[in-house]
């Protein structure tokens, strides 16, 4: 179950999924955004308010993520209760007809499943998968029968934290088809790219971030390149890039605009190197094939933490403001040892059998026949 606020979450909870049908078959899995089961009141504003936030006052929202960050307390306590209130349909629907297993992507269905499980109403086991770099505080509930992270230090950070918890680091999860590479020019034929230099500007699920600025700054770009430009589900956005791409076009500079893709893999994977805001499971997914990165500001809360993990493992470096993103692949083009080194580095620390572990762990649980469990956990 995820929440389908920005992509990431429910992308994560997908790509459980595609893993379990791929390596346990008899394993039935539905995947649920869980803000359908709120009110309506409350689903619109919980939406529209985050996106608000994001682009408007990024600072506002990195204040708010860094004040809440100490775990359950007594606001988060309230905050639980009105949640509990408000998604009272999803409680009565899990209640009604318990699953074997409950995986969570999200941390809105843990706060309010966390009670019911603790109190024994609920017999499922349930799971909590970290989207992030870090436990934000907010994820942290007792109750929660297992927790599976990014890494190592996630995992010490939440056993710090709930001692009686179990605390799995197996990577986050992303769709198995960035875990079967990238073969440049056999994607970039299947997308009708030209066979050449590729980069690839993401403004997220949402369509977040100056992305026209992005793409002016590869105006008179030193070298024959092709530009991809995905506005996700911002309409508005992939407008004025399309706009924008008829004046920049020229035989050195080819432009490609589109708006929200199902296959992301196949666009990364034809690409050299990918220019985003540091979400986490773009992150990931990118790091999952190999792609350098160049990382634009974060947009507070948990970006930070992701730019400065992608930065420090070499596989990524930053670029302060959209308009400097063009004059910094112009640098790397003329050093191909060094985006060499930053795409190994993305190689050494991608997890891109993540979810197959995943789904490993959940079949285990199960007590399910599993041919891969032995090899992948």
């Amino acid at each position: 179950m995820g929440v389908g606020v920005g992509s990431g979450h429910m992308r994560a909870a997908q790509a459980v999924e595609e893993a379990m049908k791929i390596q346990a078959p008899g394993i039935g899995v539905q995947v649920l955004d869980g803000l359908d089961f709120g009110s309506r009141p409350y689903r619109r504003t919980y939406r529209s308010l985050y996106l608000f936030l994001a682009r408007r006052f990024p600072r506002l929202l990195d204040i708010l993520y860094r004040l809440t960050d100490s775990g359950p307390s007594g606001l988060s306590r309230i905050l639980q209760w009105c949640d509990s209130l408000a998604f009272r349909r999803l409680t009565k629907m899990i209640l009604s007809d318990p699953p074997d297993l409950i995986l969570c992507t999200h941390f809105l269905p843990l706060e309010i499943l966390a009670p019911l499980r603790l109190s024994g109403l609920l017999p499922s086991p349930i799971f909590g998968v970290v989207t992030d770099l870090h436990p934000h505080g907010i994820w942290l509930w007792p109750g929660i029968d297992r927790y599976i992270t990014a890494d190592e230090d996630g995992a010490r950070t939440i056993a710090r934290r709930l001692t009686d918890t179990v605390v799995a680091p197996l990577g986050i999860p992303i769709s198995p088809s960035f875990s079967r590479g990238g073969d440049r020019h056999r994607l970039r034929k299947i997308l009708g790219l030209p066979d050449r230099w590729t980069i690839l500007l993401l403004a997220g699920g949402e369509g977040i971030g100056d992305l026209p600025a992005m793409m002016d700054s590869f105006r008179g770009f030193p070298g024959s390149i092709t530009l991809v430009a995905i506005a996700g589900k911002n309409a508005r956005l992939e407008a004025r890039c399309r706009r924008l791409a008829q004046t920049l076009e020229s035989p050195e500079l080819i432009v490609r605009v589109r708006g929200f893709v199902p296959n992301m893999a196949e666009w990364m994977g034809a690409s050299d190197v990918v220019v985003t805001k540091p979400g986490g499971l773009t992150l990931v997914e990118a790091l999952g094939l190999g792609r350098p990165l160049i990382l634009l500001p974060a947009r507070g809360g948990q970006e930070e933490i992701n730019r400065k993990w992608a930065i420090g493992l070499g596989a990524a470096t930053g670029c302060e403001v959209p308009e400097g993103a063009g004059p910094l692949l112009a640098i790397l083009f003329s050093q191909p040892g060094r985006l060499e080194a930053m795409a190994q580095a993305a190689r050494l620390a991608g997890r891109p059998q993540a979810a197959t572990t995943v789904a490993a762990e959940i079949a285990r649980t199960l007590c399910t026949p599993f041919e891969d469990i032995g090899r992948t956990l």
